[in-house]
C-alpha cells in the first residue's frame, strides 16, 4: 500500500477559459501540417491552460505535505513538515455570482452554498482539500482521505442547540 495520497482540488482556470483553451488546442491540431510552428504554439498554450490544476499531496510515513499547483502534470509547491494531523473538518461558504445582460444594465445574482473540506495539522495550519456543492459527495471523498490518514472528520455544518 502506498504511503502518500494525492487530493486534487480542481482546475486553476474557470470553465470559460478551459473551453477557449480547448478550441485553441483543436485549431492548433488542425493546423499542424500547414503551419507547424504556429500550431505547436497554439497547442502548447491550450495545453497549458487545460492541464493547470491544484491539489495537496500528503505523505503519512515521512510526515510532510505539498500544497501544489501543476501544469503539464509537473507539480510545484513547498514541502512542509508536520508532527501529526489533528482532524479533517467541513465548513460551509456562500458564493455569489452576478450576471449582467448584454444590452441593459440589469443584473441577476445567484447564491450557492458550498461545502469545504479542510485538514488541520498539529501546528494549527489549515489547508483546504476539497469543495463541493453537495455535502454527501464531499463527505464520501473525505472519508477516503480520513481512512487513509486515520483521522476523524468533524462536521461543522450541523446546527447544534
Amino acid at each position: 500500500m502506498s504511503d502518500k495520497i494525492d487530493i486534487r482540488f480542481g482546475s486553476l482556470f474557470p470553465w470559460p477559459f478551459r473551453l477557449i483553451a480547448g478550441i485553441i488546442f483543436l485549431v492548433g491540431l488542425f493546423l499542424i501540417v500547414e503551419k507547424t510552428f504556429l500550431s505547436l504554439g497554439l497547442m502548447l498554450f491550450g495545453g497549458f491552460i487545460l492541464s493547470g490544476f491544484e491539489g495537496t499531496e500528503i505523505n503519512r510515513n515521512e510526515k510532510f505535505y505539498i500544497d501544489y499547483k501543476s501544469f503539464f502534470f509537473l507539480k510545484t509547491g513547498d514541502v512542509k513538515k508536520y508532527a501529526y494531523i489533528e482532524k479533517i473538518f467541513v465548513n460551509t461558504s456562500k458564493t455569489t455570482q452576478r450576471f449582467y445582460t448584454a444590452h441593459t444594465t440589469h443584473s441577476s445574482s445567484f447564491e450557492n452554498l458550498d461545502f469545504n473540506g479542510f485538514i488541520k495539522f498539529s501546528d494549527g495550519e489549515k489547508v483546504q482539500l476539497l469543495r463541493r456543492r453537495k455535502k454527501s459527495e464531499l463527505l464520501k471523498e473525505l472519508n477516503k482521505v480520513a481512512t487513509f490518514l486515520n483521522v476523524p472528520i468533524e462536521d461543522n455544518t450541523v446546527v447544534r442547540g
